[in-house]
């Protein structure tokens, strides 16, 4: 594939994403939002390392060649955003089975948009990995990426709520 294809990808994906966040995160939260997508490229971080150490997932194209073997864009950015629209869309006050029925449609969007970068693009290759192994961690990431930002902003015991 061509160079150009894979630059139009993450361009337009960047300009997808960027504006959902611009729409979907309130002002008034931008806190929450930061600490979501840096809990979340923690995670990636780790996952990516040790997919690209072992070969389960090759980057054939990738923005800093020199500088880390798994796919910058998709791992820093594209997840831990989508990881921050998972927190805010998520419907907190519905009851469980809507909740579950939520974390399964976005991972399996997710899995999807991934599928569509290994088939269109060279930003990444699978090795030793499928769409059910990216469905079950997009998943984990973001419940785990979820549960970690609710715990960090909760209101300790006793103490007033300070407003954000």
């Amino acid at each position: 594939m061509s160079v150009s294809i894979n630059i139009m990808w993450i361009v337009i994906t960047k300009m997808i994403v960027i504006l959902l966040l611009i729409f979907i995160v309130p002002k008034t939260r931008i806190r929450e939002a930061c600490v979501n997508f840096t809990f979340l490229q923690t995670l990636t971080w780790v996952t990516g390392v040790v997919l690209a150490q072992y070969d389960i997932v090759k980057s054939p194209f990738r923005l800093f060649p020199k500088a880390t073997s798994q796919n910058f864009f998709n791992d820093f950015i594209i997840y831990p955003a989508i990881s921050v629209l998972f927190y805010f869309l998520f419907p907190h006050k519905k009851k469980r089975n809507i909740q579950c029925f939520f974390v399964i449609a976005f991972a399996f969007m997710i899995s999807l948009y991934d599928l569509s970068v290994v088939s269109f693009t060279d930003l990444k290759r699978y090795i030793h990995w499928n769409f059910i192994n990216h469905f079950i961690t997009a998943v984990i990431f973001n419940v785990g990426a979820l549960w970690f930002t609710k715990w960090f902003f909760k209101k300790p015991i006793g103490t007033k709520k300070v407003e954000l």
